[in-house]
């Protein structure tokens, strides 16, 4: 992006991670009287980036430098992922602010899982102050701006004096609810009063406009205001877009711009395009709600996207039926239920969960950790189960799958009563109690390096 065209965007270094870890840090600039630029910067964390899986606990630091190498900003805490939902892992948003006067500086925000400095994932970039002659702040794209107020529990991530900003560390709009808010500033000079309009302009990232949306008047302004607000995005197609914010003065137009993404219709659209019409006929349509909930609620633990997961949880049953449509075929399960195709697979597994791992509670079997790996996973080539262990310990079963990526899991039912849960895995997307051997007792252990399963006592492991 050039120069002064913001949000800022900062590109990942990558140090002791996995190429495909990165960290994407966007900060926005305002103008504040007499001569500084407030920054506010925010992104996102989860255990995939960090390759730490659930166990989603780190340390942040940010540096400020100035251009003589002096650090203006020398700030770090402690951060953790929420726990997962549903068996798939969140993410968490950190943001952070600070002030500086006229010059250029390097940001560096670096983000280090705990206990593992070798697995620290840094970005920097040079960022320019606002000048003191600026008459527009940067363009914010978020979910939602309103009031901040005793009476509004809303959780602002970004707060400008009374007005909220829900912001994310992406800007996206779902089909289903096709609305995104918008926030800057204007600073009139002393002694002027601006008068005009702030206009959206839709375009696509090669820069064809799609349409053209009028915001808001820009009125007798003669002191630093706001300007929030919503535009519809109702029937714009999937994809990637571009929104550009002008305001548009007697004598000059002021243009910010921000990238966002359209989601949600996109299953409908190559649903539509390759003839899969799953809302007038094919196997999901005859699927009465019930049914389509009872059968395929569990589909979100296969899905690897985190959007996908989120878009499948807010659709309701018809964009459900398009979606389902798209990700395995319009066509139903193979009679007699002996097929290998991904829908008879799938049906199998959940078929195989509900009548073995349904919790005691009445838990849905998918919802358990056993049933969520089996759901996912399939069967174990490897195998051990002790309902019956020695006195003094906890049932326990390893699952051992020896074929790419080769992962194991040792789930126990500590209380006795059939609850069983991971406490051992080489899965990254699992996490290990620290303790976990002291929890499970000696043979289970020993069960385990009978298979081949490589451990270790700080949790990670692999095959031999």
């Amino acid at each position: 992006m050039a120069a002064l065209i913001v949000p800022w965007l900062l590109a990942a270094l990558l140090v002791g991670t996995p190429a495909a870890a990165q960290l994407d840090v966007t900060m926005y600039r305002s103008w504040y009287p007499p001569d500084l630029t407030l920054v506010n910067g925010l992104f996102r964390v989860d255990g995939a980036m960090l390759g730490t899986g659930a166990a989603c606990e780190y340390r942040v630091r940010l540096v400020v430098v100035d251009s003589t190498g002096t650090r203006l900003v020398n700030n770090e805490w402690d951060g953790r992922c929420p726990p997962p939902l549903h068996g798939v892992a969140g993410g968490a948003l950190e943001t952070f602010q600070f002030a500086v006067l006229p010059a250029r500086y390097t940001v560096e925000v670096s983000v280090e899982p705990s206990g593992r400095p070798d697995s620290r994932v840094t970005t920097k970039a040079v960022l320019e102050s606002m000048p003191a002659t600026s008459l527009v702040s940067d363009l914010i794209l978020a979910r939602r701006t309103g009031w901040v107020d005793s009476a509004n529990d809303v959780q602002w991530t970004i707060t400008k004096g009374q007005v909220g900003i829900a912001a994310a560390s992406e800007a996206v709009v779902m089909d289903t609810s096709p609305t995104l808010a918008y926030y800057l500033e204007i600073y009139p000079p002393e002694g002027r009063t601006l008068n005009g309009r702030l206009t959206a302009v839709i375009r696509r990232p090669d820069g064809r406009q799609l349409a053209q949306i009028p915001l808001q008047r820009v009125d007798s302004v003669q002191q630093a205001r706001p300007m929030a607000g919503n535009v519809s995005l109702a029937g714009l197609p999937p994809g990637d877009y571009v929104l550009e914010a002008r305001v548009e003065l007697a004598d000059t137009v002021l243009v910010r711009t921000h990238a966002f993404r359209m989601e949600g219709r996109s299953f409908a659209a190559q649903t539509a395009a390759s003839g899969a019409t799953a809302a007038a006929d094919g196997y999901f349509a005859s699927l009465p709600d019930a049914e389509l909930a009872r059968l395929f609620d569990a589909v979100i633990v296969t899905l690897r996207a985190q959007r996908d997961r989120d878009l499948y949880e807010r659709l309701n049953p018809d964009g459900r039926r398009r979606f389902l449509a798209q990700y395995f075929g319009v066509s139903g399960p193979t009679p007699g239920g002996q097929g290998t195709n991904p829908l008879d697979v799938y049906l199998g597994r959940v078929a195989h969960v509900e009548r073995q791992f349904v919790g005691r509670s009445g838990e849905e079997g998918w919802r358990t950790d056993r049933g969520r790996v089996y759901l996912l996973r399939g069967e174990p080539q490897g195998k051990v189960a002790r309902p019956l262990p020695p006195a003094g310990t906890s049932p326990f079963e390893v699952w051992n799958y020896t074929d790419a990526p080769g992962y194991a899991y040792l789930f126990v039912d500590e209380a006795k009563i059939g609850s069983f849960r991971i406490i051992w895995s080489n899965d990254p997307n699992e996490a290990s109690l620290p303790d976990w051997d002291r929890r499970v007792g000696p043979e289970a252990v020993e069960e385990m390096l009978r298979m081949g399963i490589r451990i270790s006592r700080g949790g990670g492991g692999g095959n031999s």
